[in-house]
């Protein structure tokens, strides 16, 4: 009888932990295959490949803003590449709040920025950790090879056209906090962190 219950109790640990996992993968974005995946910026472009790798609130996801432009939904263990206009640029993730980064891009080079977790009121809240030259290149070719890449699909520029108007509001209520820090707090890619 124990043995029994010993086997039940697994397969439906087993079908929760699949359920869950499931209910991570967003809809908004397609995994990009394995020969399709970018590495390298476009001609005249900067790479900026956004990474998820913790499990940590993975159930939550958190979108990615450059300005207003939608970019990609992250859930656990996946990653973005965006091929931005060289320059400054400001990005923003979205989960329960905003946060920001502020970006000066080079073309023709790659950049890197991990979305990290905060404790939220009632759900995950997000912040960039920019990658500015300190984590060794064969480590971050370990960190992208051990994440799956995504990119946006129909539904999920659906999704940023429905909330558009909450997106703006959170952007004007949080920007102005991230605006009114010590210039030493607040997150910023340097132009020099390419490679």
């Amino acid at each position: 009888m124990f043995f029994l219950w010993e086997v039940n109790f697994k397969v439906v640990a087993v079908v929760a932990i699949l359920i869950g996992l499931s209910a991570c993968a967003s809809n908004q974005m397609n995994a990009v295959s394995d020969n399709a995946k970018v590495m390298r910026p476009a001609l005249g472009k900067a790479l900026v490949i956004f990474v998820r790798p913790s499990m940590l609130g993975g159930a939550v996801q958190s979108t990615i803003y450059d300005g207003d432009n939608y970019i990609g939904t992250l859930s656990m263990h996946t990653q973005i590449a965006y091929q931005a206009t060289p320059g400054t640029h400001m990005f923003m993730v979205v989960g329960e709040s905003a946060d920001f980064m502020r970006a000066e891009l080079l073309p023709n080079k790659t950049y890197y920025a991990e979305v990290i977790l905060r404790p939220g009121v009632w759900k995950a809240r997000f912040s960039f950790r920019p990658q500015n030259g300190q984590i060794p290149k064969k480590d971050v070719e370990d960190w992208l090879g051990s994440n799956r890449q995504v990119e946006v699909n129909d539904a999920g520029r659906k999704w940023a056209q429905e909330h558009a108007a909450d997106i703006q509001a959170k952007k004007a209520k949080y920007l102005a906090k991230w605006q009114s820090k010590p210039e030493a707090d607040k997150q910023t890619l340097n132009a020099n962190s390419g490679i």
